[in-house]
């Protein structure tokens, strides 16, 4: 195939070397670079401006998405690699050829309205619940996730995969003392309600809804850490059916939004 851009044939190549190495978060850290794979995903992060440092793309892929990287508005970021190259890149079981690297993100300024929801995650180290958080709250118009010391890296490639896209789009900030943020968005006039299976709970179904509300979800093993729990305006629980001890965290954490959204919604 003939094209203008440039030909990796090397696995020893560099840029290569650099670009795989970002599935490690010292990496990630050190560079204030991420990686992700796939033509959906690089679409939604041209589509939301996100700062595309280079697109890795075999020459199978090109073909197939060439009208998509043309009106991308970031084809001059593609570089064309080799099926073996490409293979070096990949964390994919059925990769697409398309592995974008990009910058993480710089924190958005946060704005919350009378109605808002936000979330909290504290010491959530499932990076597929994380994302899939993530994706709930882009689904359900929740103005922030806050993603506290302990979690999982948000750039983690499984986070960013279980994210469907939606981390281009949702306002997650990473902070490092969710019980002071907490206390922050309390003076705003927050309420906010750590999930807990305690019978001293308030049934998500009785929670009023009526102004600005937060939810924080715990550790998978171990829930919501005491001092988080007491810097919160009180606790809640998700009716069930008898039987089943627990919700996974991101199922729990996508009820509670959804509710939210009902509520607001009826209003």
């Amino acid at each position: 195939m003939q094209t203008n851009y440039e030909m990796i044939t090397s696995r020893k190549n560099a840029s290569v070397l650099a670009a795989a190495a970002l599935a490690d978060k010292k990496q990630r850290d050190k560079t204030g670079l991420f990686a992700f794979e796939g033509i959906k995903l690089f679409e939604d992060a041209a589509r939301e401006k996100t700062d595309i440092e280079k697109v890795f793309v075999t020459e199978r892929a090109y073909g197939r998405y060439k009208d998509i990287f043309a009106s991308s508005g970031v084809s001059e970021k593609l570089v064309l690699v080799t099926e073996e190259v490409y293979e070096k890149l990949s964390f994919e079981s059925a990769p697409q050829g398309v592995f974008t690297v990009a910058r993480k993100f710089s924190e958005k300024n946060r704005c919350f309205g009378e109605n808002s929801t936000v979330m909290f995650l504290d010491s959530l180290g499932d990076p597929g619940n994380i994302g899939t958080i993530i994706r709930s709250a882009d689904a359900f118009g929740v103005d922030a996730v806050f993603v506290g010391e302990g979690s999982a890296d948000i750039y983690n490639p499984k986070t960013v995969r279980a994210c469907m896209g939606s981390l281009f789009r949702v306002n997650v900030k990473v902070c490092t003392d969710i019980a002071a943020d907490i206390a922050v968005l309390r003076a705003e006039g927050f309420s906010v309600y750590a999930a807990m299976l305690d019978k001293t709970s308030e049934s998500l179904l009785s929670l009023p809804f009526s102004g600005k509300v937060g939810f924080v979800i715990g550790n998978e093993g171990h829930g919501v850490s005491a001092g988080v729990r007491q810097a919160c305006t009180g606790s809640v629980i998700i009716p069930m059916c008898e039987g089943p001890e627990s919700l996974n965290a991101a199922t729990s954490a996508s009820v509670l939004m959804w509710e939210a959204y009902r509520a607001r919604m009826k209003k």
